[in-house]
């Protein structure tokens, strides 16, 4: 599964704001970092993580 183009540009931008290393930010969000790697690049990810980064972005916004 790709994230859409919204959704990459948000994990993006949550990892610019933060100013943090996917490293860091894949343990706040709870995937691997390699998982997240490939998300970031745009590249397929299983569907479960997709799902995970989804609800972590969607977290991200509502307590914004």
């Amino acid at each position: 599964m790709i994230l859409s183009e919204e959704q990459l540009k948000a994990l993006r931008r949550a990892k610019g704001e933060m100013n943090i290393t996917t490293f860091a930010l894949a343990e706040q969000i709870g995937v691997s970092r390699f998982s997240l790697a490939r998300a970031l690049k745009g590249q397929g990810i299983t569907s479960n993580n997709a799902k995970i980064i989804n609800s972590w972005l969607i977290k991200q916004l509502l307590d914004k």
